[in-house]
């Protein structure tokens, strides 16, 4: 091996320690000031989502600016009006399942001796009264009643500083949808001018991937939240409200969101209406097999351009490193690396080699 290959070695290896070094350092300052850049992250992802709309106002010749402010005006109406309608329905579909928990436990147990007499009778024996420690459970539901009339207080009180967050996080992307392009073109600008090509690159890659990726996790968490809805409506089962809205939250995250999402139905099924919990399961799982193996992956490759191993690799990485939103926002952070590492090789590779 020449000289020259082992020196560029040993500089792409100095290079990765002293990246990993800083990505340390900023990961222990980021803590400091979590808070405002989760808030500026979310704004900034909003206004990719919803970057597809603006353009296609203008395809239709409406300006930027009247189209950013009416779909801004229309996001806060929809959240007023979801806030207004929702709020109230999940609170009582919330206190109705704690009071209604320990008679649900009850059905429950009810349901499972029925399955043990039946096994019993083919020669399986099992003990799910010990099991399962149903009186300790019985007694946990019927503590939960107090604990929760105790913490309503609180709960209203994290649910108007939300509501709160939600209205500065709009206000933030509102201004990145509209003077976003231009600020970016400032920035551009502030570089050297051999490096503005690498720069408008990067800054497509990360919108590509960041906006691609959400849009998928959004569609996808809709999908499976409407049919599961519906599964839930067939069946006649309560609360589909407070289902509905976790379901959605659970599948936001990447590859184990879909399992997720499967607790607090099946949750309100077992304690409920026992007999539908099988029916509920099979029509699920095959939503999930053809939602999430046969319609995201397409989506999400060419959203991401990650191969399914390197999905599990960022989804694992991501957790470690930065928790649950290490988890989340872990697969397109890793498809920007791929994307630039690959747009480097290209340009190292596509460079002119001297024959003189």
């Amino acid at each position: 091996m020449s000289d020259i290959r082992i020196t560029r070695i040993l500089l792409w290896l100095v290079a990765i320690g002293v990246a990993i070094y800083v990505i340390e350092r900023l990961a222990v300052f980021t803590e400091l000031l979590a808070g405002p850049i989760l808030m500026f992250t979310f704004a900034w992802l909003i206004a990719l989502v919803i970057e597809p709309v603006f353009v296609a106002f203008n395809t239709i010749r409406v300006p930027r600016t009247w189209a950013v402010v009416i779909m801004y005006l229309g996001l806060v109406g929809v959240i007023t009006v979801l806030v207004i309608a929702v709020i109230p329905v999940m609170y009582t579909q919330v206190d109705g399942f704690i009071q209604n928990a320990p008679a649900g436990m009850v059905r429950m147990w009810d349901s499972i001796t029925t399955w043990q007499l039946q096994l019993k009778r083919i020669g399986i024996e099992l003990d799910m009264h010990n099991f399962l420690g149903v009186e300790a459970l019985l007694n946990q539901f019927g503590s939960l009643g107090t604990t929760a009339v105790q913490q309503s207080l609180g709960l209203a009180g994290g649910i108007a500083q939300l509501l709160f967050n939600v209205f500065i996080v709009l206000i933030l992307s509102f201004y990145m949808a509209l003077d976003g392009q231009t600020l970016f073109r400032k920035m551009v600008n502030l570089c050297p001018r051999t490096w503005h090509d690498e720069v408008e690159t990067f800054g497509q890659i990360m919108t590509q991937t960041f906006g691609g990726f959400m849009r998928t996790q959004i569609l996808s968490s809709f999908i499976y939240s409407f049919v599961n809805a519906a599964i839930m409506l067939v069946f006649d089962l309560p609360s589909i409200t407070l289902a509905t809205l976790l379901v959605a939250i659970a599948l936001m995250v990447p590859v184990v969101g879909g399992m997720i999402a499967l607790i607090p139905p099946v949750l309100i099924i077992v304690l409920n209406q026992p007999s539908a919990l099988i029916p509920y399961l099979v029509v699920m799982l095959i939503v999930q097999q053809v939602l999430f193996n046969l319609i995201v992956p397409r989506i999400m490759g060419k959203a991401v351009g990650l191969h399914p191993l390197l999905v599990f690799g960022a989804l694992l990485i991501g957790g470690g490193v930065a928790g649950p939103w290490g988890v989340l926002f872990g697969i397109p952070l890793a498809g920007v690396a791929a994307a630039v590492a690959n747009y480097v090789y290209l340009r190292i590779h596509a460079a002119p080699v001297d024959e003189t």
